[in-house]
């Protein structure tokens, strides 16, 4: 997720002023795609085996909520079982 962070500030993807697009071709997709690609090649180069295809996605968006301070609070549970 720090990889997203770092990242996501690099690029300013927070100050991107774009209307909603749903073709997948806006700046922000193509940053998107860019940046989780980038990720899948150190996280291969790392562990031999490509990530889990939701795991990138969610790391993404979790870094974005984190720069906005509203990432969710998950409590843990009282008993693991």
């Amino acid at each position: 997720m720090n990889y997203f962070m770092r990242r996501q500030q690099e690029l300013n993807v927070a100050e991107l002023n774009e209307p909603f697009s749903y073709d997948g071709f806006s700046l922000y997709d193509q940053i998107f795609q860019q940046l989780t690609k980038e990720a899948e090649v150190a996280y291969i180069e790392c562990f031999a085996e490509p990530p889990p295809p939701i795991a990138l996605t969610n790391l993404y968006h979790l870094a974005e909520l984190e720069l906005a301070g509203r990432r969710p609070r998950i409590k843990a549970p009282g008993t693991l079982q």
